[in-house]
């Protein structure tokens, strides 16, 4: 990704993958670490035409955003 800023703009199932690669953290790491159950990543993980799809939170989506940007100054 050219610009850490532009994953903020990713489809929802973009952004999780892309954050799971950025934080190196399996499906299951990373529903402990947003504190959701793997059920519930995984349903947001779902093509947005899928009956079982549900959208992610507001909230979660910006939570998530906070860590890859704490990671990033991490690094």
């Amino acid at each position: 990704m050219a610009a850490n800023r532009q994953y903020s703009d990713l489809p929802q199932q973009e952004f999780l993958r892309y954050a799971m690669e950025q934080l190196e953290m399996t499906r299951d790491e990373f529903a402990a670490r947003v504190s959701v159950a793997r059920r519930t990543l995984d349903k947001w993980l779902l093509p947005s035409e899928s009956p079982d799809f549900r959208s992610m939170p507001d909230m979660g989506r910006s939570y998530v955003q906070e860590i890859l940007e704490w990671q990033n100054k991490k690094v």
